[in-house]
């Protein structure tokens, strides 16, 4: 799923269906972690693939290509 943080306009974007990713990543923890489980909300799961990515920007830190002039 592609979230992107765009810092210019100080917002977040999310897909149009992200309640319903969400609600299936949800599902699928329930499914297999058991009691364990605790549901992700929009807001930990965002905080918790950014701690993620940030713990190795080495791996998680892409830089996009230069735009090419036509």
């Amino acid at each position: 799923m592609r979230i992107i943080l765009d810092t210019d306009k100080k917002q977040i974007i999310v897909p149009w269906n992200y309640a319903q990713k969400l609600e299936e990543i949800n599902r699928i923890a329930e499914d297999f972690g058991g009691k364990d489980f605790k549901k992700q909300t929009f807001t930990s799961y965002i905080n918790k693939v950014w701690e993620e990515c940030m713990k190795d920007t080495d791996k998680s830190l892409v830089v996009a290509q230069k735009p090419v002039k036509k």
